[in-house]
């Protein structure tokens, strides 16, 4: 795992990349390095630094050459399957210098060029210098595991790097906000690809790939894997069996490694079943779990029981207020983009990596392919509404939204309806995505059109579906494999895991040089599971009954099985003790700051005093994406 970033300009790089480098060495502690060369016209220049999984030795060094090519590479991740790829190049007259999957990658493209990408199976992003084409290219994973960012800047200029924060320290990028980020931020709590914070600064969508020229031009990009097309294949469905003989093998890849390695168990299904599958293909599974005072959010009792029936090395940390307050603001400014979400994984990593970890396995993913969220019943049921309703008079929308209402549908509130049936939307949504995004949204459109202040976007940032065109235009290409049974999942594996989770998973856990490694994003897994039909996959969201009885023979009839909990903190409490609720007023009492970053104070500080006197429908979750857009923006001195 590491950090990894590259310049090519008409100017020396060399310091440009190594700044963007020391940037990161929290991704890498283990070991960095920057190499340059000339490459026709202009200047290249690579760096990394790396946190040493396999083979720690120097031989896994980066920025690694080919001699036998003259391509060189800078790499973060994880290739699992890197030792079945290293069996078959040996075969073909390949040799090797070291143990490291970066070098197993950097072969694999020497031999099969465009093709080696359908062939990686793990969570990467990585840049390749290719000498023969003399062109630089860029990839990231299928889901969106690992991150990549970069910007063609004035003069001919184009960088890269793991993080924001990075370009940023290079010099050459702008401090400047990306204007049309505020209303993408506030209507979800987090940034969208290729969207970011920063004008400029583009993020590479996951399973996509990007080649830029020796001239520092972009040529052309593709994306060469799609979650749908599984499901839209003729192959017939796995069996059940056959489904956890794939999740046992994923398991069991993500289980080599050359440092300590273990599991985080909230005694959940998702990450028991990991667990039960990583104890029964081995020496004794090292787990770790976060307790709290708190009865409603503590789950000790569930990992205790896990812990004891597959005789794991059990460790438990007990978070309190006291210990939160502290580690906050560090997490908070270990954010490489603004998120509401991530405190939560910034704790739990902190506290695994102070227990001895350096690797940690994560149920991360089930969820999205097994309905494991209460918005899988709801979505469906607004979309029909939206639909009727869009065509409708306004007296018939407001029936339909108290028939919503009656059910009990948390996105029965109007202004919710009002998003999903699209009075925002200028062009035709793909299917279902208001309704899913009516069920997720943050902030409605009227309320970001009160808090973007006026002179920072004339229309208050009113996007369509409030999310950025070119992702709206490939989940519609996305939905049409994917089929009418999947959208849910779709948009829930493309939004709220890969836009939210897995990039506050990797920036909060990489902040204390932890490597995160969920098993569910497995693609070959995610394959074989969406050919079930979603009927019987997501049937009984969000408890996931179709999951617990593929591992209900592994887990044993007496597993307690209980209504989905999610880890939590308990956030809204801890926010309210006295020196945090002291940091986030005295952060939004100022004028100045806000309205830099293109934020209304008149309307912040509404919010701020209608959260302190407890009013309805004011949850911590926006004052805090409030704040720590703030926070960022200020620390990052990034500025409209």
């Amino acid at each position: 795992m590491c950090g990894i970033a590259g310049m090519l300009s008409p100017r020396p790089g060399r310091e440009a990349v190594a700044r963007m480098t020391a940037a990161m060495s929290h991704r890498g502690p283990d070991d960095s390095g920057v190499a340059s060369a000339r490459t026709g016209g202009l200047r290249l220049a690579l760096g990394s630094t790396r946190l040493a999984i396999l083979d720690p030795s120097p031989a896994g060094h980066m920025p690694m050459h080919d001699p036998a090519s003259g391509n060189w590479i800078v790499y973060s991740g994880e290739v699992y399957n890197y030792k079945e790829l290293r069996g078959e190049l040996e075969s073909l007259g390949e040799g090797f210098r070291s143990g490291t999957d970066t070098e197993v990658v950097l072969k694999a493209y020497r031999r099969w060029r465009d093709d080696m990408l359908n062939r990686l199976r793990g969570m990467f992003a990585f840049a390749i210098w290719d000498q023969a084409r003399q062109e630089l290219l860029l990839a990231r994973d299928r889901l969106g595991e690992k991150p990549l960012y970069y910007c063609q800047a004035p003069g001919e200029t184009f960088l890269f790097a793991s993080e924001v924060r990075a370009l940023l320290a290079s010099g050459a990028v702008e401090r400047r906000l990306e204007t049309e980020a505020l209303s993408v931020y506030l209507a979800n709590g987090f940034l969208a690809a290729p969207l970011t914070a920063v004008r400029g600064v583009s993020s590479l969508r996951p399973g996509h790939w990007l080649r830029v020229s020796a001239g520092g031009g972009v040529i052309r990009t593709g994306q060469y894997w799609r979650p749908g097309e599984a499901a839209s294949s003729n192959g017939r469905a796995d069996s059940g069996e056959q489904l956890s003989s794939v999740l046992a093998e994923a398991v069991r890849l993500r289980l080599v490694s050359d440092v300590p390695i273990g599991a985080f168990l909230s005694g959940g299904l998702d990450s028991s079943i990991i667990v039960a599958l990583a104890a029964a293909g081995g020496p004794t599974v090292r787990t770790f779990s976060v307790t709290f005072d708190e009865p409603a959010y503590d789950e000790s009792p569930y990992s205790d029981w896990v812990a004891r029936r597959f005789a794991t090395r059990h460790s438990e940390i007990r978070l309190r207020p006291c210990e939160f307050a502290g580690w906050l603001p560090e997490a908070v400014d270990a954010m490489d983009q603004p998120s509401f979400d991530g405190v939560n994984t910034y704790c739990v990593s902190r506290a695994a990596k102070a227990a001895g970890l350096t690797v940690a396995l994560s149920g991360l993913g089930g969820d999205e392919t097994f309905g494991g969220y209460p918005f899988f019943n709801t979505v469906p049921w607004v979309d029909r509404c939206a639909r009727l309703a869009a065509a409708s008079p306004a007296p018939a929308r407001r029936f339909l939204s108290r028939q919503l209402g009656r059910r009990g549908f948390r996105v029965s509130a109007p202004w919710k309806l009002a998003e999903a049936w699209g009075s925002n939307g200028a062009r035709p949504a793909p299917p279902a995505l208001p309704a899913y995004q009516a069920a997720q949204i943050l902030f409605p459109e009227w309320v970001r059109r009160r808090l973007i202040s006026a002179d920072a976007v004339g229309d208050g940032g009113s996007l369509v579906y409030s999310l950025p065109g070119l992702l709206v235009e490939q989940l519609r290409a996305e939905a049409e494999a994917a089929g009418p049974g999947n959208l849910v999942s779709l948009y829930a594996l493309r939004l709220f895991l890969g836009e939210r989770c897995l990039r506050d998973t990797d920036a909060m856990s990489m902040a204390v040089s932890l490597e995160v490694r969920p098993v569910f994003t497995d693609h070959r897994f995610l394959e074989a599971a969406w050919k079930v039909p979603a009927a019987r996959r997501c049937r009984g969201a969000p408890d996931k009954p179709f999951l617990w009885s593929l591992f209900r023979p592994l887990l044993g009839d007496d597993f307690p099985v209980r209504r989905k909990q999610g880890f939590r903190l308990p956030l809204d409490e801890w926010l309210r003790a006295a020196a945090t609720r002291a940091w986030i007023g005295e952060t939004l009492a100022n004028r100045a700051l806000l309205e830099s970053v293109g934020l209304a104070p008149d309307a912040v500080n509404g919010l701020l005093e209608a959260y302190r006197k407890n009013r309805p429908k004011i949850p911590w979750s926006r004052l805090w994406a409030v704040f720590v857009l703030a926070r960022w923006c200020q620390k990052n001195r990034v500025t409209l």
